[in-house]
């Protein structure tokens, strides 16, 4: 049988989608955990060389969230 769960990054701005997903996390809503979010001071200093590592370490996709 084959894994059918993916990996996704997903790459947010600390003060607007970071925020929400603390936010969401403060009130017990859930997403699911194959989600990893990672923290960014802002969306426009994302370099292009993080979404590559990730793909590179087995991410299946790349979200980026401002």
């Amino acid at each position: 049988m084959y894994d059918t769960t993916l990996q996704i990054v997903a790459y947010c701005c600390e003060y607007c989608a970071y925020a929400a997903a603390d936010l969401a996390g403060g009130l017990r809503m859930q997403y699911p955990p194959d989600v990893k979010v990672v923290r960014l001071p802002c969306t426009g200093k994302l370099d292009v060389l993080l979404v590559l590592r990730a793909l590179e370490g087995g991410a299946d996709g790349v979200m980026v969230a401002g």
